[in-house]
């Protein structure tokens, strides 16, 4: 049995999806990296804050994933990144901050970067502190594990 928990992996309930977007970014250490952009790919997963779209059918109501796609682009071209990682932090706060989810899980692909490997990737889960508090996820895991020990 797995001893590790966290809430963030069992994320369920409704949310807006992208899939594969690719979108070109200043992105890398290496000096070939900094001298021109290099095509990511982008999954993104974003917990919808309500239910409210269900019932209005309206886009104000929901996590606008075209306006999502624009605003990434944006940020993707907008400085140098040196890592995946920094860039995919950066992504989660703009999901989170300007389009109200209350988590994200970002996946993101530098493809044919390392050779004989389709991509060099990453993946990172953030929650809302506006829907899940302001404890840290080490925290949410104790408390998760706890729980486990209790029922087990």
């Amino acid at each position: 049995m797995n001893t590790y928990y966290s809430p963030a992996e069992t994320l369920g309930g409704d949310r807006v999806i992208i899939e594969d977007l690719r979108i070109p970014a200043c992105i890398g250490v290496y000096p070939h990296e900094k001298i021109q952009k290099q095509v990511i790919t982008l999954n993104i997963e974003m917990g919808l804050a309500t239910q409210v779209c269900f019932r209005s059918d309206q886009v104000q109501d929901t996590i606008d994933y075209a306006a999502v796609a624009d605003a990434l682009k944006r940020l993707a071209v907008s400085r140098h990144f040196h890592l995946i990682e920094g860039l995919a932090e950066q992504i989660s706060n703009v999901v989170i901050d300007s389009f109200g989810a209350s988590w994200v899980k970002v996946h993101i692909r530098k493809i044919g970067v390392i050779p004989d490997a389709k991509c060099a990737a990453v993946a990172i889960t953030r929650l809302n502190p506006r829907f899940f508090g302001r404890r840290p996820l080490s925290e949410f895991n104790a408390v998760a594990q706890d729980k486990l020990a209790v029922s087990t």
